[in-house]
């Protein structure tokens, strides 16, 4: 009896984050919403933007409409399909840099020497169907979040969504330099 309830709870257990890497920050609620199939990124807010920047956008746009990832759970989402059917529809993400720095290309922010890198962003879905909102001071954050963005994201008969909006996500990476750690100190053999 017990493997059967144990089976029965998991079947209706919503669907897991699964993001990677995992935000620093990262909040969700439990409502439906879904991408309006007119959904686009608008890049209004980065001045100049650089063409690495707006290949990325259309990515993650294509990607969205194309990827075809189902919730991961057994039935697939197909019990979700009455709340995803009613649920509000984003129409975009408006990607903005606030930093007052000239803009670089991704390529450039990059190959920047670690310490100096800012992938730091902010990335905001709200429940309420109004335009998603992704925050960077670099066009590399910018990456960063519009590779977060389109994780958020299920398909059930055509329709991009997810079951638990709102997201309220900060990020930064977790370590400025790597092999900072013990490890280094214990293999460092001065020649």
């Amino acid at each position: 009896m017990l493997p059967f309830l144990s089976f029965s709870i998991f079947l209706f257990v919503t669907p897991a984050l699964a993001l990677w890497p995992l935000p620093r920050q990262i909040s969700t609620g439990t409502t439906a919403l879904k991408l309006s199939p007119r959904f686009n990124i608008n890049l209004s807010g980065v001045k100049n933007a650089p063409k690495d920047l707006t290949d990325a956008a259309k990515r993650t746009r294509r990607f969205l409409r194309n990827d075809k990832l189902q919730a991961l759970v057994v039935d697939r989402g197909a019990s979700s399909a009455g709340a995803v059917g009613a649920a509000k529809s984003i129409k975009s993400l408006t990607v903005s840099l606030v930093s007052s720095s000239p803009v670089k290309s991704i390529s450039e922010e990059a190959v920047a020497p670690l310490e100096s890198r800012v992938e730091a962003y902010t990335l905001t879905v709200p429940a309420d169907g109004s335009d998603a909102v992704l925050q960077a001071n670099s066009t590399l954050g910018l990456l960063r979040g519009l590779t977060t963005f389109g994780q958020l994201w299920y398909d059930l008969n055509g329709n991009t969504y997810t079951l638990e909006a709102p997201f309220n996500i900060v990020d930064s990476p977790a370590y400025v330099r790597p092999f900072n750690s013990i490890f280094d100190a214990y293999f460092h053999r001065p020649l």
